[in-house]
């Protein structure tokens, strides 16, 4: 049985680590909330064109990271998510009517990129402008987090064109 200690009456006191444990946690709580949240808010997101793949594949960048839903058949898929920090280059290739991104990381090989097929030549660029816009503020170490999604957005859409 553990002893805990008190104050003489038999009551137990909080100790300073207990409380300070406590006082962590509840500073902690409400940032891992906003950051969900937060995380959750999609900038830009693009699907596969039908025709040239049988299970579309889905393309998701948000406030964290970018997310690549690969399917190969109903149900089943690779679902591989990168955060923005990791991501060195990204580059589309576009012709009059799709285009492919291909996304350089630090743990993919730099010869054979990720890279997504078949997409709307404007979903690759749109893409391609906003994720190369969000690379150039991580690395110039800008807080984009008081903008709101949308304005979000089309500022770092500007800012990768």
């Amino acid at each position: 049985m553990k002893s805990y200690p008190s104050s003489g009456t038999g009551s137990i006191l909080p100790t300073p680590t207990r409380v300070n444990k406590h006082r962590m946690i509840d500073s902690i709580v409400p940032e891992l909330a906003e950051t969900i949240t937060k995380s959750r808010e999609v900038l830009v997101s693009a699907t596969t064109v039908f025709p040239f793949t049988l299970f579309p594949d889905a393309v998701t960048l948000d406030r964290a990271k970018l997310t690549i839903a690969h399917r190969e058949f109903f149900a089943v898929g690779e679902v591989v998510s990168i955060r923005i920090e990791d991501i060195l280059n990204v580059m589309a290739d576009v012709g009059p009517f799709l285009g492919s991104l291909k996304i350089f990381t630090r743990f993919f090989s730099t010869d054979k990129p990720y890279q997504v097929s078949f997409l709307r030549r404007q979903d690759a660029l749109r893409i391609k402008r906003i994720l190369q816009g969000y690379i150039i503020a991580i690395q110039k170490k800008i807080d984009c987090s008081a903008l709101p999604t949308p304005e979000l957005a089309r500022m770092l859409d500007d800012l990768g064109q």
